[in-house]
């Protein structure tokens, strides 16, 4: 019998903060490039593992259910599509100042935004409340027993909240990896303890996730909280849309200049890789390309598959919210939404949603703002027994011209 496990705590919902009901987790089905299953490889000798963590065997049915997390961040996120390559120039001054104010980074408009400068009380202590329930839930379950494709997308959903609820913490913040945990980079502090295990946000990556699963989109499941992250996506993690969403966020960072870019002398890419090059590209060079070639749009090939070396390029720190981590400035602009209804907002924010509409011309004038994904409903799969002796991803696989 399949267990599912509300991960919820009680009285816990998100129905405050969000303006609608709640709505059915969607994902995005990537048209670009052929895209490999999300599978378990065993562990990697040397790669620091957990072994504490190391998937085994399914024995496990419980099924973890996200609806709440998926609405929060339907509310707050905000995905700002397939990137144009083109770099944003500094925006306007203020009326009747010297001063920019807001987001005045390059890529700007490319991932996805959060919109921490807009959340109330209500919203941060449920979001925190959360985070702590999908720990406890962790504690509960034998996790390394569950479905990998569940595992996976535990260990993405709990990264992604724990950062997310740093920077709610600890908002306004210009540089998300920049918070200190007593003393300690956010990345590395031990934010999280499983199992008698104390995990930071790198270990999650690091540790657990990269030794043991072989594909290299995994590399974009995990939100940094920068502009130079891949994209947060506007829905949880499940085991039945992972594989999915994993290539569609691929498709996007690949796609866009934080991810890859040509200069004059070198390819550059994004410093994401580098941190998993021990574990997915050894032969650096060489099977970098090959992944990036696997997710790019053909103009873009063209440009990986130029003779020169690849560099690490610098990486955007700036948080990726919609005011660039400042307090907003008094001067505001009144908006209507699409129902009619009115409201004033920022100048940092109405610059950022003025670039963003023009944006979306952009890509309609090219035909990138629906053509490279479809929206489809989320369906859950019927779940079968796991068999290791048909998959040769696992480790306990034993060729049939060998078996008993």
């Amino acid at each position: 019998m399949m267990k599912t496990v509300y991960v919820c705590a009680a009285a816990l919902s998100f129905a405050a903060a969000s303006p609608t009901a709640a709505q059915s987790p969607h994902a995005q089905m990537a048209q670009v490039g052929q895209i490999s299953p999300v599978t378990y490889s065993g562990v990697r000798e040397g790669a620091g593992a957990l072994p504490m963590f190391v998937p085994q065997a399914r024995s496990s049915r419980t099924r973890l259910d996200y609806a709440l997390y998926s609405d929060a961040l339907n509310y707050s996120v905000l995905p700002l599509g397939q990137s144009t390559r083109r770099y944003m120039g500094k925006p306007d001054v203020t009326v009747g100042s010297r001063l920019r104010s807001g987001h005045q980074t390059p890529y700007r408009l490319e991932g996805s935004r959060v919109s921490f400068s807009l959340l109330n009380d209500e919203y941060k202590d449920a979001l925190h409340e959360y985070r702590m329930d999908l720990e406890r839930i962790g504690n509960e379950i034998d996790i390394v027993r569950m479905g990998r494709n569940e595992q996976l997308a535990f260990w993405m959903n709990l990264h992604n909240v724990v950062m997310i609820d740093q920077i709610v913490q600890n908002y306004p913040v210009k540089r998300p990896g920049r918070i200190k945990v007593n003393g300690v980079n956010v990345d590395d502090a031990k934010l999280i303890n499983l199992k008698g295990t104390a995990l930071s946000l790198r270990d999650i990556r690091e540790r657990i996730v990269y030794p043991n699963w072989k594909n290299p989109n995994v590399i974009y499941g995990f939100f940094r909280g920068d502009i130079g992250s891949p994209a947060l996506l506007d829905y949880a993690f499940t085991a039945q849309n992972i594989g999915e969403a994993l290539a569609v966020s691929g498709n996007e960072f690949v796609n866009a200049l934080r991810g890859f870019s040509e200069g004059s002398r070198t390819r550059n890419v994004s410093r994401v890789y580098a941190e998993a090059k021990r574990f997915y590209f050894q032969n650096f060079e060489t099977d970098l390309e090959a992944h990036l070639l696997r997710h790019a749009r053909d103009e873009v090939k063209e440009e990986i598959r130029a003779v020169k070396p690849m560099k690490i390029d610098k990486y955007d720190e700036v948080v990726a919210d919609l005011i660039g981590g400042s307090n907003p400035r008094i001067a505001t602009f009144t908006v209507r939404n699409s129902q009619g209804d009115t409201q004033s907002i920022s100048r940092e924010l109405y610059n950022t949603l003025r670039e963003i509409n023009e944006k979306r011309k952009t890509l309609r004038s090219r035909d990138l703002l629906i053509s490279n994904s479809v929206i489809i409903e989320d369906i859950e799969t019927p779940s079968r027994e796991y068999d290791p002796n048909v998959d040769p991803a696992s480790s306990q696989y034993i060729p049939p011209s060998t078996g008993e």
